[in-house]
């Protein structure tokens, strides 16, 4: 049987569904932080298919604040699902998360420029006579922490592939990374999470 010509004209009509992005975690990596101090996408993970907008998309997703030198931060495949989603970006239509179920990562950071104004000195030991200069300022302060005591945050309790989401009281502060309690409405037991970011904490089960 033909089909009517306006029958064919719409199949035609209709888009093709985008290809998914495919994210593969790299179980080792030392990534260079942003200007403000946290680690995108793009430098813990590989980015390959969609299209070009799509790829710049993905690895420009903040993922997790930049561990301190000599630390390592470790991030799973459920932490990247759920960035992804505050991104925008369903995980499960949109992207194929692959490679290593976590990754270990450590921070490849530039020497930290001294702030402040220089003054100079002279007379001093082994420089008699000679100008030398000594600095009067100091490196950037360490990140403060972004969740407080007595806050209400937002629990994600994630379990294989299903994220469970409920609220909570922080029992203590943290920075984005660090391990803290805190407690859910009519219990008593305490969770230990990881900070995710101001509003937001994980769990896995």
């Amino acid at each position: 049987m033909k089909l009517p010509l306006f029958c064919c004209l719409a199949l035609l009509a209709v888009p093709a569904a985008a290809a998914p992005v495919h994210v593969s975690l790299k179980p080792t990596a030392s990534a260079l932080p942003n200007a403000d101090g946290f680690l995108t996408l793009g430098t813990v993970a590989g980015i390959t298919g969609g299209d070009k907008a799509a790829r710049a998309k993905f690895s420009d997703v903040l993922v997790a604040r930049a561990p301190l030198s000599g630390e390592t931060r470790r991030l799973t495949r459920g932490d990247l699902s759920l960035k992804l989603r505050q991104a925008g970006i369903n995980p499960d239509t949109q992207a194929v998360l692959e490679g290593a179920d976590s990754a270990e990562v450590t921070t490849d950071c530039p020497p930290a420029p001294i702030l402040g104004s220089y003054t100079e000195k002279k007379g001093m030991v082994g420089t008699k006579g000679a100008a030398s200069r000594a600095p009067t300022g100091s490196i950037p302060a360490p990140a403060l922490p972004v969740i407080h005591s007595g806050d209400t945050v937002t629990l994600y309790i994630q379990s294989g592939a299903m994220t469970i989401t409920a609220p909570a009281t922080a029992r203590e502060n943290g920075r984005v990374g660090d391990t803290i309690r805190v407690q859910r409405p009519g219990t008593s037991a305490d969770l230990s999470v990881q900070v995710l970011d101001a509003q937001t904490v994980q769990m896995e089960i």
